[in-house]
């Protein structure tokens, strides 16, 4: 009798178990639900200083639909390129971007993936003194059918206060465009 209810017990925290662990382990989705993000993108906004940002973005689904990859470049001021590679990090059990641009490189990270159409990717925090600021982010938001915004935050401390760098709109191109 005894090995009878210690096999119903195991059993049962097995069959507890299994689908939270089944849970946790899904991938989290790199391409936003809802949100055809494939195409070219006109974006507006303004950095911190109040100076005018003019940029275009492309995205596109890529490596067997499971990484989003978006193109960036500067129309105003001109100069700034970058490729940018999200995708889920099975080792991490979270997102991970890779950011390839034209003055260096850099790595982010969400564990919490896409969340009511508001994607934050957060940079490692900094232990350089010489760098201008600790950490940074960028939060990606879907804002409509065609439309969505990136905002760039630093923070000047490990602490994580954020401040608003870079702010972006950017819009969808018509297909004459």
């Amino acid at each position: 009798m005894r090995a009878l209810f210690l096999c119903l017990a195991v059993c049962l925290v097995l069959t507890s178990v299994t689908p939270a662990r089944a849970q946790q382990s899904a991938p989290l989705s790199a391409v936003p639900t809802g949100f055809q993000l494939p195409g070219a993108f006109t974006c507006e906004g303004a950095f911190m200083n109040g100076k005018v940002h003019r940029s275009t973005f492309t995205g596109a689904v890529v490596l067997a639909d499971k990484w989003l990859q978006l193109t960036e470049q500067d129309v105003e001021p001109k100069g700034y390129v970058a490729t940018y590679l999200i995708g889920y990090d099975a080792g991490q059990a979270q997102l991970v971007e890779f950011d390839a641009n034209n003055f260096g490189a850099a790595t982010y990270s969400s564990a919490n993936g896409w969340k009511g159409g508001v994607l934050t990717m957060t940079s490692p925090v900094s232990a350089d003194p010489k760098s201008s600021y600790a950490a940074n982010r960028f939060i990606y938001s879907i804002t409509g059918a065609d439309t969505f915004t990136v905002d760039w935050q630093i923070s000047k401390t490990a602490a994580l206060a954020w401040v608003g760098a870079d702010h972006l709109v950017c819009k969808r191109n018509s297909a004459g465009a």
